[in-house]
């Protein structure tokens, strides 16, 4: 039979090494809490050890005492290591089972000076191995609920608390063992497996912890290139379109005025005149429309939806056909992409240029619908409906495009009674 003497020291001097390596990561590597409380219970159970070899006259009044302050470290550990923030259940068990064996070793202390300690005591005994299974189950059963990563670990400990046990308090019926020897061998091999067990869930919480804090920062990082790209992006569609509008619009007033000046002051044409300022108005409708699409402010769902009544009213006023607008907003400062604003906006301007050249109608029912996740147009005429041919021109086509660059949905309905033109642009992508 082992030799309990040398099993303690063996003991002794393994949970000194332990005890002095958690509180060299405790001060020096990390300020993780329950590593001083698993020193805490380290340094408990030694003590425990060096009182079990100084016996005196058979009292073991401060080995059970020792011992009891093993189980409150112990508490205060998993309280400490396992994330019970939001189970207040566990929590509230776990600090009153380290009260409740605080006034048993108090009143084990004071028992010999008051009748009313020695009661208390008495009481604190027979209702200790209540106690500790209670909270033990609890601890497993709000483990056992997880049991994956660090969890599995500390089940595991667990787990060895409960066998130990069963077999420290039925081991001398059931298999002959001597309660304060055998059972004693029992308690140092329950708690070095648990210390080896705590000890492998401390490595893969903080293992679990780093891969966290990599998955973080990959996620920011990507996020910021994904923000950079989408600048450059933006940045290269301003361009184009600076280029495309500004460009074919500065060309056009360039040689109109130069057709002027070859005319003559005595001369001049009115029409000639005309298509000048037309060229000037559409450029400077289209430096607005740029700068209200790339402005900041406007990156919400009211202000989209401002902007699109309000282009809608200017835009037919000048037109026999009357403008009806409705809108539903259920979330107006949801946040909209710029890209996703202009794309939509020239695809509304080529819906409404189409209605009013090509509709022959008196009204357009414009209507959007929007929320946190989607866009809803409707641009509805009453005119005599589209041709086959008119149905499949550039207009269309190019708005077709610029749906499906957005990912989103566009149905066209066309007949006698008036043609129907509905996009739903998704918002979250």
């Amino acid at each position: 039979m082992l030799n309990e003497t040398i099993f303690s020291l063996l003991n002794i001097g393994f949970n000194i090494c332990f005890m002095l390596y958690l509180i060299f990561k405790y001060f020096y590597e990390q300020n993780n809490k329950y590593y001083l409380f698993l020193a805490l219970l380290s340094l408990s159970f030694t003590t425990n050890l060096i009182l079990r070899l100084e016996i005196v006259n058979g009292d073991y009044t401060w080995i059970r005492i020792s011992r009891k302050a093993v189980v409150i470290f112990f508490y205060a550990f998993i309280l400490s290591f396992l994330d019970i923030r939001r189970s207040k259940f566990v929590r509230i068990s776990l600090i009153s089972g380290m009260i409740f064996i605080s006034i048993g070793l108090i009143s084990r202390l004071l028992t010999s000076s008051s009748v009313l300690f020695s009661s208390i005591n008495s009481i604190y005994r027979s209702l200790y191995s209540f106690v500790d299974l209670y909270i033990i189950a609890v601890m497993i059963f709000y483990v056992w609920k997880k049991r994956t990563g660090y969890y599995l670990y500390i089940l595991y400990g667990l787990l060895t608390v409960i066998t130990c046990a069963v077999l420290i308090y039925t081991g001398d019926q059931l298999f002959g063992l001597h309660r304060y020897i055998s059972g004693y061998l029992l308690f140092q091999t329950e708690i070095i497996i648990c210390f080896c067990f705590f000890f492998l869930a401390i490595i893969t919480k903080e293992s679990e912890q780093k891969n966290e804090i990599e998955r973080l920062e990959y996620l920011v990082e990507t996020e910021k290139k994904e923000k950079e790209n989408s600048l450059n992006l933006e940045r290269e569609r301003i361009a184009f379109d600076m280029h495309d509008e500004l460009g074919a619009g500065l060309s056009a007033i360039k040689l109109q005025s130069e057709i002027l000046k070859k005319q003559g002051s005595n001369t001049l044409n009115h029409d000639d005149l005309d298509a000048l300022i037309n060229i000037a108005d559409h450029m400077n409708k289209s430096i607005r429309e740029m700068l209200w699409s790339i402005n900041p402010q406007n990156d919400n769902l009211k202000n989209f939806e401002e902007y699109c009544i309000r282009y809608g009213r200017e835009y037919f006023e000048r037109t026999p056909i009357l403008f009806k607008a409705e809108s539903n907003l259920q979330d107006p400062g949801s946040s909209i992409y710029a890209e996703v604003r202009y794309n939509m906006l020239l695809i509304l301007k080529e819906a409404f240029h189409n209605c009013a050249k090509h509709s022959q109608g008196s009204s357009v029912n414009f209507s959007i619908t929007a929320d946190s996740r989607s866009i809803h147009m409707i641009v509805e005429d009453n005119g005599i409906g589209l041709s086959n041919d008119r149905a499949e021109g550039y207009g269309l086509k190019s708005m077709k495009r610029r749906v499906e660059k957005l990912n989103g949905e566009i149905r066209l309905r066309s007949d006698a009674n008036g043609t129907q033109i509905d996009i739903k642009i998704l918002t979250d992508n």
